[in-house]
């Protein structure tokens, strides 16, 4: 079973599959919430037609905002009540797949032939990946060199032996359960992608210095190191914004429904009515960005390449002052994700999409994949 997952890592401006008058849905399903995002092309202009959210917790009856283990047809079912309630009529989809379900690692190995390289990478995945190979699928890219090829010994530079080589392993259920979800549904899927390579793809372009992308998502935050285009690092913690809105429920008692609210409302707030939620939040965020800066820091000792700029995404993301924050713990230019610039949309909508634009960024990046190949 061949899963094209890694075949589309460039950040470029290619339309070759993308044809006139088509259309494309990128599909984000997470644990709180599904997402879609259409897009249609019109000569060399890509326009956004239709996006839409919808909340899980309602489907397995629990409350707005919770994490839900949904049954596939509970799924179906709330596939195509969004698509309905948003408009969309796409035929064909770019389906993200969870992080959390997937491994990406970069490993080093010698220059060898792409046949040798071939047999030898099944043998190296046994060492990183904690399961059996023979349950996921496995695909690799050899990474570009650029700076890290140049290694100066008495004014020479010496012969590269060496090459990294992104790995990445998907679990082969996780792929059969999203196929027999979309097989039910009036959608083609044309591929299934992890996540954290369709969010690059919406919010970088082809920078050739390292960032930091923080995927602050309900149940956990992901730290990608981007470089010269590619991904280079990836890390998750298991500590996410939904952690933040049960702290505020348990400390101040009330219930969860209403904590969101707050936490929605207050934020990071330095208003001294508002201290109280902040002196709740901080601790967490604090340990959440911590890991981040942690992650900026190995990165620069591995190549010593710093980070430039960091992006935010994900729910987390929408929180008020929480680019100051980042700005205060990383020690470099905070920014919201905006994924919708990467395509026309009406003027009017152009300031409620950059308010929601990070909690976007994966649907968005994996419709564009469809442009990009």
């Amino acid at each position: 079973m061949e899963i094209p997952f890694l075949n589309k890592l460039s950040l470029g401006n290619g339309f070759a599959l993308f044809k006139k008058g088509s259309q494309v849905l990128g599909v984000d399903l997470g644990s709180s919430n599904l997402k879609i995002v259409q897009l249609k092309k019109e000569r060399r202009r890509i326009l956004l037609e239709t996006y839409g959210e919808i909340a899980t917790g309602p489907y397995a009856g629990l409350q707005v905002g919770k994490n839900a283990h949904l049954l596939d047809e509970k799924v179906r079912e709330m596939m195509e009540d969004l698509m309905r309630e948003a408009g969309s009529n796409a035929k064909e989809a770019i389906v993200s797949l969870p992080l959390r379900s997937s491994f990406v690692k970069v490993i080093n190995l010698p220059i060898v032939s792409e046949e040798e390289l071939k047999e030898a990478i099944p043998f190296e995945a046994r060492k990183h990946i904690p399961v059996p190979t023979n349950e996921v699928v496995l695909n690799w890219l050899i990474l570009p060199q650029g700076e890290f090829s140049k290694s100066e010994d008495e004014g020479f530079i010496k012969e590269r032996k060496a090459q990294d080589v992104l790995l990445v392993a998907i679990h082969r259920d996780t792929i059969e359960k999203y196929q027999n979800i979309f097989r039910r549904t009036k959608l083609n899927v044309k591929a299934f992608e992890i996540e954290i390579f369709s969010y690059v793809r919406s919010i970088l372009s082809k920078e050739l210095y390292p960032s930091l992308l923080v995927d602050l998502g309900a149940q956990a935050t992901r730290f990608v190191i981007v470089d010269y285009g590619v991904i280079r690092m990836a890390h998750t913690l298991d500590r996410g914004s939904l952690e933040l809105t049960d702290a505020i429920s348990r400390s101040l008692g009330i219930e969860f429904d209403r904590a969101e609210r707050l936490k929605q409302d207050m934020g990071l707030s330095s208003r001294p009515e508002h201290k109280e939620i902040r002196n709740v939040i901080e601790p967490i965020l604090d340990n959440i960005f911590s890991e981040g800066a942690r992650v900026i820091s190995e990165y620069y000792k591995k190549y010593g390449r710093p980070a430039r700029k960091a992006y935010l995404l994900g729910g987390g993301a929408l929180l008020g002052g929480i680019q100051d924050f980042g700005v205060s713990k990383f020690g470099i230019e905070v920014l919201l994700a905006d994924p919708f610039s990467k395509v026309e949309c009406p003027a009017f909508l152009k300031e409620t999409l950059s308010e929601i634009g990070p909690t976007f960024a994966t649907a968005m990046g994996a419709a564009l994949r469809a442009i990009d190949e």
